[in-house]
């Protein structure tokens, strides 16, 4: 965990807790056998199975259904899953697919690369990537804005900046900030943005601009800096005695190449300095 970003690394955490909560719930079955309970390994085998190839099924409910449990994650679905009023499952295919063919179905939006990393154990080819602009104890109106996880973005190829992030820091900005001027074009932005009233949103972007840009470069260059660190703690393990650091790599070069590319896009945007 020492060589993740903060966001991955509460990811991560958050399985660790959910793992240490599932064994601690072993205890109350008294049908398995107490060296089964103690055994680490076999535990943590049986967390992962429930853990990963579990889904909401037809009533709601969470559950494993063997075969359809083996399809992979794939951007686009080439498969569908349907289930009777039996409550039995049925893989539908989209598309022809001739036998060998390798079946699809999405594990969830393809611009959370660091969530599959953290609960599947792989990278996919993300589009996109979570911008990981933090706000404690977010307001609702923030919420309202479009302080979500799966909409603030940065374009893994061309360092684009989603909407909501634009959204997001200008007004998180405006919230700790005080005047009548200042509360004013606050109120004015969450009412256009509540009623899709884009030019007035659009206005009140342009007149905080250059805030809203340098506040957004603080961060991109924070982050920067924070996986230039990590980058030299992971130089000194051996990938023998650490089997997943490839992949922490890899996790680790796809953001700061993302970041890099968005930084080059704000520093254009603000010009010479």
């Amino acid at each position: 965990l020492s060589v993740l970003p903060p966001y991955i690394k509460t990811l991560c955490n958050t399985e660790r807790e959910q793992f240490d909560a599932f064994r601690v719930a072993l205890r109350t079955f008294e049908y398995i056998r107490p060296e089964s309970k103690a055994d680490v390994e076999l535990v943590k085998f049986a967390y992962n199975v429930v853990s990963t190839r579990s889904w909401t099924v037809g009533d709601g409910s969470l559950g494993i259904v063997p075969i359809a449990d083996m399809i992979n994650h794939g951007n686009e679905d080439n498969v569908s899953l349907y289930y009777d009023d039996n409550g039995n499952c049925q893989v539908v295919l989209l598309e022809d697919a001739y036998p060998g063919a390798p079946l699809h179905i999405s594990y969830g939006p393809p611009s959370n690369p660091s969530r599959f990393f953290a609960k599947y154990g792989f990278l996919n080819e993300a589009p996109a990537t979570y911008c990981k602009f933090v706000v404690p104890n977010p307001s609702d109106e923030l919420l309202n804005i479009g302080y979500d996880p799966s909409k603030m973005l940065f374009g893994t190829t061309d360092g684009g900046i989603s909407n909501e992030v634009w959204d997001v820091v200008l007004y998180s900005r405006l919230e700790r900030r005080r005047g009548p001027e200042i509360e004013a074009d606050r109120s004015a932005f969450y009412r256009a943005h509540m009623e899709g009233d884009e030019a007035t949103k659009s206005a009140i972007h342009g007149k905080y601009f250059d805030d809203t840009c340098r506040a957004l470069r603080r961060q991109v260059d924070h982050i920067i800096s924070e996986l230039f660190d990590l980058k030299v703690k992971t130089n000194a393990y051996d990938s023998s005695n650490h089997p997943r650091l490839p992949l922490i790599i890899r996790h680790n070069d796809m953001v700061a190449s993302t970041f890099q590319k968005v930084k080059t896009n704000l520093d254009q945007m603000l010009g010479p300095q």
